[in-house]
């Protein structure tokens, strides 16, 4: 199903038919009201830059820049027009330009890529990223940390949203523990964020991918997916990463790779796209693409053991590259609910939170008010949150800190870990 969808997307502007069904579900143009703010505004802008070249303004330039390349047009559109792929070629191709004179959100973007590449590059810059966000959490050394030069000023906001418990290991160290008669091996991607300042979450993938009777292989040579860099306009950078990531998985002898965060799982399943017309590369990428799965539907396949339900609830937030990249909605309810949790539906569980890669700490006011809408929509009395992408939990635990009797944030794979730990089927954390 999700490769039928894949297939059918196009990155022909002159497909759109401009009839207006992708507006309801554009948060920019929700927020904003403005026509150049939704996709068919944004469609018939790279149309006449593609004409006329002279009419890239500043606020051709901004309204394009602006979007959250969240892809809820692509999920509605009868024509199947790309947009947000459209406007990551565009960001790819503009990125001269952005940056001599381009919106301020964009030159901000361009200027944090290297230190990106070196933190999210390497495991050594990784293990620094841990230490950095372990000393974000310090109540002196924080403060200091978020006011350094290349720090986004909106980046003491997201401070707070930090896991309380950061690590201090990658989770790729994480030993396995095969359990008797493994039905099959899979590699899993422990991405840069994940595997750094959500790493429990990773090790926790691992323990119940195990429970379930798999092998679990953690290539140590994996990279970041490069999806940050792909939307911001840096697709040399994705693809050498994409490289590795690919040989790795060769190397590894798994059959799937398992990931856990949806915008990761969302690029990695697009890694053909940075190598169109390779004769060696894109056949090997498109291998690749097609063992991709989400943790929460290999989980959901395996029917783990079912606990008897009891009183905690959850609501979740369907991160956009989860619900609309890869239309996966009902796997993570039902791990829960396998698990013995009550779901209660969020209105709009799908409609962007305003994270977007680092949407929020480069145009942090409209990430703000998206923000400000997705608490309003959390049902009443619910114990727990989950999101499956680290930038949703982050930016969503933001704007719940200061809030009195706020719901928990947490991984929906968290939770059920938790459960299957309180049932005694799963140990700690070595």
């Amino acid at each position: 199903m999700e490769a039928e969808r894949r297939s059918e997307i196009t990155l022909d502007t002159s497909q759109c038919v401009h009839c207006g069904l992708c507006l309801a579900s554009c948060p920019t143009y929700q927020v904003s009201g403005i026509e150049s703010e939704s996709p068919r505004g944004r469609i018939f802008l790279l149309e006449r830059i593609q004409d006329d070249p002279t009419l890239l303004n500043d606020n051709a330039m901004r309204a394009l820049d602006d979007c959250l390349d969240c892809r809820a047009c692509e999920e509605v559109c009868p024509a199947h027009v790309a947009t947000g792929h459209l406007v990551e070629s565009w960001r790819a191709q503009a990125a001269p330009l952005l940056l001599e004179r381009g919106p301020q959100a964009m030159k901000q973007f361009r200027r944090m890529t290297r230190p990106m590449r070196l933190l999210l590059g390497s495991p050594l810059g990784l293990k620094f990223l841990q230490w950095l966000a372990r000393l974000t959490r310090h109540p002196y050394f924080g403060g200091w940390l978020t006011r350094l030069p290349f720090v986004p000023p909106a980046a003491s906001n997201l401070a707070c949203g930090l896991p309380a418990h950061i690590p201090h290991r990658l989770s790729r160290s994480y030993p396995p523990h095969p359990r008797p008669g493994c039905t099959a091996r899979v590699m899993l991607f422990s991405g840069c964020i994940m595997d750094a300042i959500y790493a429990e979450t990773n090790c926790h993938t691992q323990d119940l991918l195990e429970l379930g009777g798999l092998e679990v292989v953690v290539p140590a040579e994996q990279r970041c997916c490069g999806a940050l860099h792909m939307h911001g306009g840096a697709p040399e950078q994705a693809r050498r990463w994409a490289i590795a990531n690919i040989e790795a998985f060769e190397r590894s002898g798994a059959a799937t790779v398992v990931v856990n965060a949806a915008g990761c799982g969302s690029m990695l399943k697009e890694y053909s796209s940075l190598f169109s017309g390779d004769p060696v590369w894109e056949p090997r990428a498109r291998q690749f693409e097609t063992a991709v799965e989400d943790a929460t539907v290999v989980l959901a396949s395996l029917k783990l053991p079912e606990i008897e339900k009891g009183a905690t609830t959850v609501t979740l937030q369907d991160p956009c590259h989860l619900s609309h990249a890869q239309g996966i909605r009902r796997e993570p309810r039902q791990m829960l609910t396998r698990a013995g949790y009550q779901i209660v539906e969020m209105k709009e569980s799908d409609r962007c939170c305003g994270s977007a890669g680092i949407y929020n700490l480069t145009h942090p006011q409209m990430a703000q008010e998206l923000l400000r809408r997705k608490i309003e929509d959390i049902p009443d009395r619910v114990e727990w949150l989950g999101a499956a992408n680290p930038g949703c939990l982050m930016h969503i635990q933001s704007g719940l800190c200061d809030r009195p009797k706020a719901p928990e944030t947490a991984h929906p794979i968290d939770l059920a870990w938790e459960a299957y730990r309180k049932a005694g089927l799963i140990g700690g954390v070595s």
